[in-house]
This record gives structure tokens, sequence and C-alpha cells, in this order.
């Protein structure tokens, strides 16, 4: 029989006393045991598209831009991939892909979606190289439909205005053709992504979605049509789910009828932070930014799933004629983050975890911006500056919750 020593006796009632003095620490340490989805955004720009080749040349596409980047300020490295500049739309890479982060505690795909109006750009990775990928169920995947206007970004004029490319316009007929083809094309498919029983749809600009509609009142009539024309088709329920980091918009998406909310990223546009006077960010200062987001986003209403970012740095959009500091403030044109290493996302990741495991709306995934963001800098894909190291940590980070 084993005896408790003496001095263990009276350390045990002194740790409970720091404890309970120390709320804060013992809430981020809170872990229930729940499993967590981790999806990563996938933004499909690697590969060659018609629409690219039509505006920019024959075969283009942003592998370009990010080859081509220079060195903006003294010690500024611009982050490549580790596998070279490859066609993502050849399913043996998507097999690659799919092994690489599967292998890493990443459970889903979260495919940025492109659609207007019956046009579709950027769709040959999901639509063309996951269903031949011979590992696919390895992978679960869902769409976030990216519904902004096309603007050309490839590199963006300096002060000088945008030209669009593909306007977004919204309508219940058009939202009926959505979901006809998402039901013939992708919420069939044995690996699409379920939340709470539905399969998931996510929308990332759903204040416009909602505006063009005519308000939350006969967005919430489209929606309900929707979800009819799912459960019709013999597939169930669905999930919409709303990407939106303005805190005023909760309320708009819970009256339109979302079931879920996150966020696409966390960026310095959201930072009091202003070029040319602060052109940089310290990576701990963006984390510390993270938490106070994510409970601004919480209203306990609707369950609000945390999303971490890697990284920013968004110079591979910039016109080469662009002065040091840019003298303007709209995307790409914004401050950059600088610092931010794998052991920094790993803590990141850790605070995302024990935020959703401790939240009593259970959140069912963190989401992570981004498995190849790589013209933004929040790329965790293998890369030239830190290999595979944030894969790593994110490893670390999940694979004791999620059982592996």
């Amino acid at each position: 029989m084993t005896r408790t020593k003496p001095w263990l006796t009276l350390l045990i009632p002194a740790l409970a006393v720091l404890l309970a003095a120390a709320p804060g620490w013992a809430k981020t340490q809170t872990n229930t045991g729940k499993a967590l989805d981790v999806a990563a955004i996938y933004f499909p720009s690697w590969h060659t598209d018609d629409h690219y080749s039509a505006w920019f040349g024959e075969g283009w596409n942003e592998w370009t831009l990010l080859k081509n980047n220079k060195e903006w300020f003294p010690g500024h490295k611009t982050n490549q991939p580790a596998w070279g500049y490859f066609d993502e739309a050849d399913p043996r890479w998507m097999e690659r892909q799919i092994d690489v982060a599967a292998d890493n505690g990443i459970s889903v795909f979260i495919f940025d979606w492109y659609w207007y109006s019956g046009v579709q750009i950027l769709n040959r990775p999901v639509e063309e190289a996951l269903p031949k990928a011979r590992n696919r169920n390895r992978m679960k995947y869902a769409l976030m439909w990216a519904d902004h206007t096309w603007t050309d970004f490839f590199p963006a004029p300096y002060n000088k205005p945008y030209h669009w490319l593909l306007p977004i316009r919204h309508s219940p007929e058009d939202f009926r053709r959505v979901m006809d083809f998402c039901i013939d094309h992708h919420f069939n498919q044995p690996n699409y992504w379920r939340v709470n029983g539905g399969v998931y749809f996510s929308i990332f600009a759903p204040e416009d979605f909602i505006r063009q509609l005519g308000g939350p009142e006969k967005t919430r009539a489209v929606l309900d049509a929707a979800r009819q024309q799912v459960a019709k088709a013999g597939l169930g329920k669905i999930h919409f789910a709303a990407f939106t980091g303005i805190g005023s918009s909760v309320k708009l998406c819970e009256d339109a009828g979302f079931d879920s909310l996150t966020s696409y990223n966390v960026t310095t546009m959201s930072a009091p932070l202003r070029l040319p006077e602060q052109p940089f960010e310290e990576y701990d200062s963006m984390i510390q930014r993270h938490r106070p987001y994510w409970d601004m986003m919480d209203t306990g209403k609707i369950v609000y799933n945390p999303v971490v970012t890697a990284g920013w740095d968004v110079t591979a959009r910039w016109s080469a004629d662009t002065p040091w500091p840019p003298q303007v403030n709209a995307y790409p044109y914004t401050p950059i983050v600088i610092n931010n290493t794998p052991e920094k996302f790993g803590t990141l990741l850790t605070m995302a975890r024990d935020w959703a495991q401790a939240n009593p709306k259970h959140p069912p995934a963190v989401f992570v911006n981004s498995w190849n963001e790589w013209t933004e800098g929040g790329a965790i894909m293998p890369g030239t500056l830190h290999g595979y190291d944030y894969l790593k940590e994110l490893n670390r980070v999940f694979a004791p919750v999620n059982g592996k």
C-alpha cells in the first residue's frame, strides 16, 4: 500500500489555493476530452485555370506572384513551397497533400469555392483532383462559397482603382442553382463533412449575401427552401455556416437562420495599425488579439468555431513599383506580421483548442488559416522557411485530444 509522503500532504492544499487564485490559468488548461476536427482552409489558386489564362496569359497562376516577390525590407523573406511549384489539379499532388495533412492532425479541407451565376473558377482541385485521389477517404472536405466580387489583385494596382473581373450577384433563383449543383457534385460524396448530422456549407461574405437577398427575413426563407431541397434529395440536413469577422454581423447572421459562425482569419486589417507609420505587427501581438476576437464573435446563441491565423504578408500581391512602406491602407496594402514561428503558432493552437473545449456550445472544430494561402503569408504546408514544423506543432497540440 502506497502512503502519501508528509511533504506532499502539505503541498496539495497549497496547490489548490494557487489554482483557485489563478482562474485564468486554470481556464486555459481546460480539456474535456471531446474530440475536435481541425478544418484547414484550402485556397485553390495553384493550377491552370481558363479564366486565369484569359486574363493574365496561358497557364498563369499565383505561383508566378510568389516566385517573383522581392525583398521589401531588410531581412524580408517570402515563404516558398518546399515541394516546388506543383500542379494542384493533378490527383497525385492532391494525394500527397492529403497524406501529409492527415498524418499531422488535419481532418477537414475547407475549399474556397467560386460561383458567379453559374460561372466557376478555380474549381479543378476540388472537382477534378479530389474525386480521383486514391486516398480521398483520409480527408473530409466541405465548401466555403467565396461569394465576393473577383477583383484583380494579381498584382493589385498601387493607389489606383481596382478592376472587377467577376461581380457577385445573389438571388433566390441563383441559390437554388448553387444547391442543385452541390447536391449533384458534393453533398452526396462519402467524405463530405457533416456537422451535427448536416452537410456543411459555408458562405464567406454573409453580409452581402443577406443584403442582396433583401434582409435577414428573406434570407431565412431562402435558406429554409435550401434545407427542403437537400432533404428531398435524400441527403438529410444541411448545416449553414457564416464566415464573418464583424462583431455587429453576428445578430444579423443569427436572424438570417445560419447554424454556426466562424471567421476566415485574423489579420492586421482588424488591428489598430496604419501604413506607412506602422508597417509591422509582431506575431505575439497578433496571438493576443485572437481570444478577444473569439469572445466578441461568441454570443452564446449559435456556436462559434475559433479560427487561428498562421501569418499575414500579402506583399506577393503588391505592384512592383510600390514604395516601401506603402502610403495607402487598402487590401492588399496592409501591415505585415513578423516573427511568426511554428512554436508560437503552437501556442495559439493550444489557446484555440482549450477555448473550444471549454465552450458550452461545444464547437465541433478549430479552423486554421491556412493550408496554402501562400500569397497572403499564412500557409502551414511544408515551406522553405520552416519545413514541416507548423504541421508538427499542429499534430502535437491535437493528437492527444483526438486520440492519435
